[in-house]
């Protein structure tokens, strides 16, 4: 299965030690459509639907147990439920159908700093955010 990641689970952050494994392979790198928006939730970033921005992302390819790990770090306990701090839907990517983690409270999203560039790794320097993650 296909994973795209565009926040602390890109190359470079804390995160990525989920994907840095035998059990995860880098496909590529890759520039969405205009159609989403990216914020900057303090630490990690946010994706939400219905934007104007082109958002960077990176592909890999993973296992069920690589996958379920990336549920776990994202706050995902499956589709519909209430908790779920991000919910986890299929986008077209070059390299085929790709799960991706959009942030579920769009309410909460809207008080909070929008990544203009797309590129949550940019945004990161420009604003010399600690990424702890």
């Amino acid at each position: 299965m296909l994973v795209a990641v565009y926040g602390s689970l890109r190359k470079g952050f804390g995160n990525h030690r989920l994907l840095d494994t035998k059990e995860a392979t880098y496909m590529g790198m890759f520039e969405t459509a205009p159609i989403y928006v990216l914020k900057s939730l303090s630490a990690f970033p946010g994706l939400l639907k219905h934007g104007h921005t082109s958002v960077v992302m990176e592909v890999y390819r993973v296992t069920q147990e690589v996958a379920n790990r990336i549920d776990t770090l994202e706050g995902y306990s499956g589709p519909g439920h209430e908790l779920n701090m991000y919910n986890k839907e299929t986008i077209k990517t070059p390299y085929g159908e790709a799960s991706v983690y959009f942030y579920a409270d769009e309410g909460r999203a809207a008080h909070y700093e929008t990544c203009t560039t797309g590129d949550w790794k940019e945004y990161v320097e420009q604003k010399k955010i600690n990424q702890y993650a």
